[in-house]
Order: C-alpha cells, then structure tokens, then sequence
C-alpha cells in the first residue's frame, strides 16, 4: 500500500529539496567555469592592445624627437666603450626613455633632469619612483626595478642583430671589448643603440620593415632595472641584442644581459614597434633569419617579418 503522503502534492512556497539545490549549484558551477576563459580571453585582449598603444605613444614620441633634432634619440648613453664614443653633454648613463619625455607630454619631468650625469646621481635620481604607465604593459607583472631601486619600463629598443646576416653570411656589426665581454657587447646596427644618432634615411632595409622598440614584459625576464638607466657596467636595460628568440632566455645573473629575449605575457609572442611608427605583434615561432633580418636597419636582407 503506498503512502498517501507522497501522493500529497507539494504546498505552494514550500522550499527546494536538497538536491535539487545541488543539481542548481552544479549548473552554476559550469556556467562559471564556462564564463571565466571568455572573460580572461577580453581581459587579455584588452591588455595586449592597451600595450599596442602604448607602443603607438612611443612611436610617435621617437618620430617627435626625430623632426626636433634631426635623428632617433639613442638607446642609452653612457661614456665611451669599445670604438663608441658619448656626444658631448650627453654622457650620463641614462636610457632613450628620458629623451622622449618632451614629446610624450612628460616635460616638466624632463626639465628636471641632467642628461650628462648618471640615473643614479642628482637631480636625476630624484625621478627613479615616477611611474609612467605609457612604459609599462599591463599584462607585465614586474613594475619595480632590481639592483637599484625604482620604476621599471617593459620596452627596450631593437639594439639590433647579432650574429651572422643570413643574406651574405657575414657578421652583424657589434662592439665588445675583450676585457667585459660577459653582456654580449652591443649591436650597433638596429636603429638606435648605444650613443647612436641614426636618421630616417639611414634605414636603407626600411622603415617599415625594420624593429625599433620592442616589449620585454614576462616575469621571468629577471631584467628589470630603473626605467631612466641607460649604459652602465657594459649593459643596458633600454636596449637589446637580437639573437635569442622570442620569449626564450632570461637574464642569469651574471651574463648576457644584453642577449635577453624580448617577449611577454601576452598568447605566444610579444609586440614591437617598427621605424615608422606602425606596431605589429611578431610571433615567437618566427624563423630566426627573418627576426634578425628585421632586427637589423641595413643588411640588406629582403626576408620578410613573419
């Protein structure tokens, strides 16, 4: 014989069983666990063009600095090595990132600083905890500096390649002097490195196939120095050699910081800024001679950047 209690219907307003609050809970689970990849997929999107544009910012900062005086602001200054020599009044150790200050709407910084003395020396070390979020990409969970204390930035300049030109097979330009040789020396034939002073016209690959400024943004850089330092101790972190691949090797302590990949957080490769202006996202599969050959303003390489 059956209960008649449940043949009983259920009262209006009487509340929901156990389970099926557990079969609620559940769909909500899935619901959740289906929506946080969409929404970290948009956040991530957001980021990587946030980070394009502040790319885009530093561009045209270069391009300003360009009309002004005649030539690209160099990567970072720093007294003579090797065969290089500082311009006069231009021989603190400081990176392009304090050059383009003006043309970024960062002058009244600007004025307060000496371009003939070091980052660390006053007044300039007055300005190592600014933050300029235009140097910073987002999705780069580093902001503050190692070594000496400070604001980090995420983009050094293309010091240019190094290694061999895969079109004529002979050596990239590059200065190392035989008593420091544990950075990796500099290249000398990007568009801006170390006390370089290079004119549109000089990029005879063109500009528009040649890498200036790129993002170096993964935590794991284990790079990450003052945003304004320039050439210091045979190295630098405004700028970079090409010879490693994209999101490929960090900074071990005691050598190659100047060969540290460039790379970020960002789906699989990192974003640049080409010599006139445009800014592209350059895949960390991309064949090494095509990377180099980009890496280089005139090697005469004709492969193209992908």
């Amino acid at each position: 014989m059956c209960s008649s209690s449940l043949l009983r219907p259920r009262r209006a307003g009487s509340g929901f069983t156990l389970i099926e609050l557990l079969v609620v809970i559940a769909i909500i689970a899935i619901l959740i666990g289906l929506l946080l990849p969409a929404v970290q997929k948009v956040r991530e999107a957001a980021a990587r063009m946030k980070c394009q544009n502040n790319l885009k910012q530093i561009g045209l900062a270069l391009h300003g600095f360009h009309d002004a005086t005649g030539s690209m602001p160099p990567a970072c200054t720093g007294g003579s090595y090797g065969t290089i020599t500082a311009p006069t009044g231009q021989s603190g150790s400081i990176g392009y990132t304090v050059f383009i200050l003006p043309y970024m709407e960062q002058n009244v910084v600007f004025q307060t600083m000496n371009l003939t003395v070091a980052y660390t020396t006053a007044p300039n070390n007055a300005q190592l905890f600014t933050r300029f979020s235009t140097f910073l990409c987002p999705s780069g969970e580093v902001e503050d500096a190692g070594n000496v204390a400070g604001k980090t930035q995420h983009y050094p300049a293309v010091l240019g390649a190094k290694g061999t030109n895969p079109q004529g097979g002979t050596a990239y330009p590059l200065v190392v002097t035989a008593a420091t040789p544990a950075h990796g020396g500099v290249a000398t034939n990007g568009i801006m490195y170390l006390q370089s002073r290079t004119k549109l016209t000089g990029i005879t690959d063109g500009a528009s196939n040649t890498l200036m400024v790129g993002e170096m943004s993964f935590k794991t850089a284990n790079c990450f120095r003052p945003w304004s330092r320039g050439w210091d101790s045979e190295a630098t972190p405004t700028g970079k050699n090409v010879i490693n691949p994209i999101n490929s090797t960090p900074y071990d302590g005691a050598n190659g910081f100047n060969d540290v990949s460039f790379g970020s957080p960002h789906t699989r490769g990192s974003n640049f800024v080409l010599g006139d202006g445009s800014v592209r996202f350059v895949s960390q599969t991309i064949a090494m001679p095509n990377y180099l050959a980009a890496a280089s303003r005139d090697g005469g390489e004709i492969l193209p950047l992908n």
